[in-house]
């Protein structure tokens, strides 16, 4: 069982693409992980200064999220090989 006391962070990203390839690869292995995923685009409310809110509103959707999957630390390396030679 994952928890946040035995894991290590496998891979943090922007890149939607790799991320799924990666969880791919996780599974077709079957190491267990688990994934965190971060909205950094912020809020669209009006809060915060004109300039913010009208780049938040014109940035690409594809930088506004960041991944980030765990492993259990007993499976890093091995899985640092898997992604590495996908």
């Amino acid at each position: 069982m994952l928890t946040i006391f035995n894991r290590e962070s496998l891979w943090i990203g922007r890149d939607l693409t790799r991320f799924n390839a990666i969880r791919d690869v996780l599974e077709r292995e079957r190491i267990p992980y688990t994934y965190k995923t971060r909205n950094s685009g912020g809020n669209w409310g009006g809060h915060g200064t004109a300039r913010g809110t009208l780049v938040s509103m014109i940035s690409p959707i594809d930088i506004m999220y960041e991944y980030e999957i765990f492993v259990l630390r007993t499976d890093l390396d091995r899985a640092r090989y898997f992604i590495n030679t996908q």
